[in-house]
């Protein structure tokens, strides 16, 4: 059984209010870090929490509007499936 194109059209909605929220998220960190080594742990860690953030909620409206999500990418992101 197939997704219907409601299903489909909310799960992009929530994709792109994701990315949004990924995307200040990012913003925030580039603000943040003023390129010296010092800031480098701090900015990287802020960068893999936006996607590791944006990823879980990709995830969880795929699979409230019964699609597939980026289990894999995820995992490899954090080394956990959740």
């Amino acid at each position: 059984m197939g997704t219907t194109p409601t299903q489909e059209a909310a799960h992009k909605a929530n994709v792109i209010a994701s990315e949004s929220t990924r995307q200040a998220a990012l913003g925030a960190a580039r603000a943040a870090y003023n390129n010296t080594p010092a800031a480098w742990p701090a900015y990287d860690a802020a960068v893999k929490a936006a996607d590791a953030a944006h990823l879980r909620a990709v995830i969880a409206s795929a699979a409230a509007n019964g699609l597939d999500g980026p289990r894999q990418t995820l995992h490899e992101l954090t080394g956990s499936w959740v």
